[in-house]
């Protein structure tokens, strides 16, 4: 009866899998027999063989771990949900298997702190391999060390203050021609595939000058392929989902080798890129202190690994934003009131500048607490580069580790009634946050380096969206917002009604 049991549970876990991947007829009956045999062969074969105290948990199938269930979990749109029935078990700190890797969650800021303060002390970063393949293995979030430190930097010079400055011009000429060609003379529109749009288009233009529309949209679809499969179960058989974003991430590696090969004839005439160039010209004529410029691999991988990041988490913060906002219209009066004090200061025909952004006080609070109710990632891993002793378990050197924002972003005991919208918990000389609760970009030497240029795109928008609309109203107020597999979006695209400014 316990061996009957036990099938009967690999059979429903399997039909999960199955659901989650939507597999074609062709490749169900290959994909099938290869899971049931991993999952029967390896029945109670990994199970951690130490003597160390291991903190407490469940590990799961093998190799999928309970994979299944995180990703149920971020789809269902309650992804603290996993944390908190195990935290509510185990502890605040638990052992899992995600990914392919047996894995230690560390649970709350003193958690937060132990990952995110001991950068190449105790930890250094580590993704599961099957994510890396898809964002990039020689990408700056896969390096460590003076490695890291150099991609940082080459980085640096398109998003640091002085480049933002340079670009925003062309950054909010792009935005108000979208709304004025897609929005306008619309009473209804569905907000997230615009915004998907718009944010491309603005990647296109300051990443890697790509006007061309039929090339933009190949590539658009190419990374939406890619960011399905970030997160998948890493199962490499013909109509998996993992499977589908390697053959997309290999097309997209061909087209900027392409790119890269024409920007390098562009470019022979000056042999530099300024700020005011984009991203990839910028990446080609780095050159690190000692003279050594970057591979053209390097090149790829760090040019898809910010593509990735400015598009995916924005679009995100930036639906999400405007979603919160129609179901707390006081608030949204609050954010018309000061962008259109900024409008009635202009002089006709006179452009937003970037001191304007600064005055957009109200508008960031919006866009910080929108972070901090639906953060653009769950957290990330690390790699124990020594036996840890913690909380009195020992997290073995080799093990990855997780720190999660819904260990703090949704709880009474760091925000005050955390499910209600409200900006002004983050007004300045407002009461003090307590360190590693607030974690929308990470932090510490590994803390998101984009998330300025990202900011600026979403305040932009708003700016543009408010001159041209009196308002606007959710036709769905109820759409639930899940991720799918990665980032928070609403789940049916959010149908707004809009209203023109006279």
């Amino acid at each position: 009866m316990e061996n009957f049991n036990s099938l009967a549970c690999k059979v429903a876990y399997l039909a999960d899998v199955i659901r989650m991947e939507s597999f074609s007829a062709m490749t169900l009956v290959v994909t099938v027999s290869a899971i049931l045999g991993i999952l029967l062969l390896s029945l109670n074969l990994w199970k951690p063989k130490s003597s160390l105290k291991i903190p407490p948990g469940k590990l799961g199938f093998p190799v999928i771990g309970e994979t299944v269930q995180f990703l149920q979990a971020l789809r269902s749109g309650t992804p603290q949900l996993f944390f908190d029935e195990r935290v509510k078990k185990f502890g605040d700190v638990f052992k899992t298997s995600l990914l392919g890797h047996p894995t230690i969650v560390v649970y709350g800021p003193a958690g937060n702190r132990l990952v995110l303060s001991n950068e190449d002390k105790l930890v250094h970063i580590s993704w599961p391999k099957s994510f890396m393949k898809l964002v990039g293995e020689e990408s700056m979030g896969n390096k460590r060390g003076e490695d890291h430190l150099r991609l940082r930097a080459a980085l640096a010079r398109f998003l640091g203050p002085q480049a933002l400055k340079s670009y925003m011009s062309k950054m909010s000429v792009e935005i108000q021609r979208h709304i004025t060609e897609r929005w306008m003379g619309k009473s209804q529109v569905k907000m997230l595939p615009l915004v998907k749009e718009l944010m491309f288009s603005v990647a296109a233009s300051l990443f890697f000058d790509i006007s061309d529309d039929s090339e933009r949209t190949r590539i658009r679809h190419l990374l939406d392929t890619i960011v399905a499969g970030c997160l998948s179960i890493p199962l490499d058989f013909p109509g998996t989902r993992f499977r589908r974003a390697l053959e997309a991430h290999s097309i997209m590696d061909r087209i900027l080798s392409s790119l890269i090969d024409k920007k390098r004839i562009e470019l022979q005439g000056t042999g530099r890129a300024t700020s005011h160039q984009d991203l990839l010209s910028v990446l080609i004529t780095y050159k690190d202190e000692r003279g050594n410029p970057l591979t053209d691999k390097e090149i790829i991988d760090n040019f898809n690994s910010l593509l990735h990041a400015s598009y995916d988490t924005t679009v995100s913060a930036l639906t999400l934003l405007f979603k919160l906002l129609s179901s707390n219209p006081d608030c949204y009066e609050e954010v018309v009131q000061e962008q259109m004090a900024i409008v009635t200061n202009k002089k006709d025909g006179e452009e937003i500048s970037w001191e304007d952004l600064k005055d957009m006080k109200y508008t960031w609070q919006a866009l910080q607490e929108t972070l901090r109710m639906n953060p653009p990632l769950f957290g990330s891993f690390r790699e124990a580069i020594t036996d840890i002793d913690y909380k009195g378990y020992t997290i073995p050197k080799g093990w990855k580790i997780l720190w999660t924002v819904y260990s703090t972003h949704r709880k009474e005991e760091y925000f005050s009634e955390p499910e209600k919208f409200r900006p002004s918990r983050f007004q300045e000389g407002s009461s003090h946050m307590a360190p590693y609760t607030f974690l929308p970009f990470a932090a510490g030497q590994r803390g998101c380096p984009g998330w300025e240029f990202s900011k600026q795109e979403v305040l932009l928008f708003v700016h543009h969206f408010v001159k041209s609309f009196s308002g606007f109203t959710a036709i769905d107020p109820a759409e639930k917002i899940t991720a799918d597999p990665l980032i928070a979006l609403p789940s049916n695209g959010f149908d707004i009604r809009l209203f023109p400014r006279p």
